[in-house]
């Protein structure tokens, strides 16, 4: 995926005029930028994941997935099957089993196949001298042979963080505290469901007398917090128990692992919370 080059200003401009014709409803125009968008870099993942989206989203499904396999198409000659396997299964998780998808699986699967070389013939063995056969051979060694156990897959935890609203207007302030002492996290970020990143912020230490909210279903007291700003309708769409349509994050040791948000409850914050963010 290309990050520098004279085609990156071409390339970003071109993804946020299309996120501002989507927000317009004008879906048409909108997947013509982003089809030039693919066109000037096939293989940038945000591109072509808006691209994948917006074509699912208006009920092509069929036209989702050629965009899902042309990705795979393009990566592979770049050796990197990881990603290409990736994106087959953010494709699956996006719009389920499709003909073009058992496609690419299939090319990924040739790619696998062709790592291995192939099979040489196997040397002849030497002859061996009758009074060597006729010799009495060395017992098998005792007991069974036993087989290094599979590593076992490591499943990322959750970070636990609960939430408040403040209506502050224009927007809504989001007010979260959460984290443990064994999942410290230094910052707290917003994801759309492109993988843009919304909003990211430094988390700021919390003292158990500190902490804002009434109580909630965390186990241990939160030990961060931090401020957030989110539109007025995304706040109001959660009040509706509509989605959010966004993912909430928390960097731990330089990996960003999900939250595990809970409502306070609470709309009220408090007021030094958004001047110490």
């Amino acid at each position: 995926m290309t990050e520098q080059g004279p085609n990156r200003s071409d390339l970003d401009a071109l993804k946020d005029g299309a996120a501002m014709l989507l927000q317009a409803g004008n879906r048409v125009a909108a997947l013509s930028l982003l089809w030039s968008a693919v066109a000037i870099d096939p293989t940038d993942l945000s591109s072509h994941r808006r691209l994948a989206a917006t074509l699912a989203n208006g009920g092509d499904v069929d036209g989702a997935a050629d965009e899902f396999a042309r990705y795979i198409e393009f990566v592979l000659p770049l050796g990197d099957i990881a990603r290409a396997t990736m994106e087959l299964s953010y494709g699956v998780n996006m719009i389920g089993g499709h003909q073009a998808l058992h496609g690419a699986a299939d090319k990924i699967a040739s790619a696998v196949r062709a790592l291995v070389p192939a099979a040489s013939r196997p040397a002849l063995a030497p002859s061996v001298p009758v009074a060597v056969i006729d010799r009495p051979t060395a017992p098998a060694a005792a007991g069974p042979i036993r087989l290094a156990p599979l590593p076992t897959p490591r499943l990322l935890p959750k970070v636990p963080f609960r939430f408040c609203l403040h209506d502050a207007g224009d927007r809504h302030w989001m007010q979260l505290e959460g984290g443990t002492t064994e999942l410290l996290p230094d910052a707290v970020r917003i994801v759309d469901k492109w993988e843009n990143v919304i909003e990211e912020r430094l988390c700021m230490p919390l003292r158990a007398a500190d902490a804002h909210g009434s109580a909630t279903t965390l186990d241990a007291p939160p030990v961060a917090w931090v401020v957030l700003a989110i539109a007025n309708h995304v706040a109001a769409a959660y009040d509706a128990a509509r989605s959010w349509s966004f993912t909430f994050q928390a960097k731990v040791h330089d990996e960003w692992l999900a939250l595990d948000l809970v409502d306070t409850g609470c709309r009220l914050g408090r007021a030094h919370a958004i001047a110490a963010s």
